[in-house]
């Protein structure tokens, strides 16, 4: 349980860290951190906490369509994500603001790599999901379509409601939609190596 608690929370540091660079990046941000700039801007609020709101209406919303309870667990995990993104925007990085194309693409680059490894370490601990990832396998579940489509209608809502908030979409949400898979794909298996391999040590340590 330990080692869970410790890929959990360290993924999600790294993984929150990614979103902040890619809002700070000023190119456009993924779908549903799109969705929170424009709400933050639109409300008052800070993105952690549109983060945090649109999480608790996405459980709902999931458990609706799956037609079972909703995942009370899930609350805790969105909770800390909007925290981490909120420490990330108004402390790390408050004053960090790329100018030059150059200066932009690079916190992009950066953003989409560092939240695909946060991605790929958090959810190692298999511990409930973010409501956002959870809409897809929801729509994947109920609905008998493929994770593909399933994925691309979630990010479709996700994008819809952005533009009608006036969220953050620009080129850097296609090319973050475009490629964060890839980060999480291939880095995934490096990780899920490690955390069997730790498991596994101390599985040896213990019966010795």
């Amino acid at each position: 349980m330990k080692r869970r608690f410790l890929f959990f929370t360290i993924g999600l540091f790294i993984l929150t860290m990614g979103v902040a660079l890619i809002i700070k990046s000023g190119l456009g941000a993924s779908a549903w951190d799109a969705l929170a700039v424009g709400e933050s801007n639109m409300f008052g609020f800070t993105v952690g906490t549109a983060v945090f709101i649109n999480g608790i209406v996405l459980i709902g919303l999931n458990a609706l369509i799956m037609k079972k309870k909703p995942d009370v667990l899930a609350a805790g995990s969105i909770l800390v994500i909007g925290l981490l993104i909120d420490f990330w925007l108004l402390v790390v990085f408050n004053n960090y603001a790329p100018g030059m194309l150059m200066n932009q693409l690079v916190a992009l680059a950066s953003g989409i790599l560092t939240m695909g490894l946060g991605i790929a370490i958090y959810l190692q601990a298999k511990f409930p999901a973010s409501p956002m990832d959870t809409l897809m396998v929801a729509i994947h579940t109920r609905f008998g379509l493929n994770l593909r489509n399933s994925r691309i209608i979630s990010e479709g809502f996700a994008l819809s409601l952005a533009f009608l908030f006036k969220g953050d979409i620009g080129i850097g949400t296609i090319i973050v939609t475009l490629t964060l898979g890839f980060v999480v794909q291939y880095s995934f298996p490096l990780f899920e190596q490690l955390f069997e391999k730790k498991t596994m040590g101390k599985a040896a340590v213990s019966a010795d």
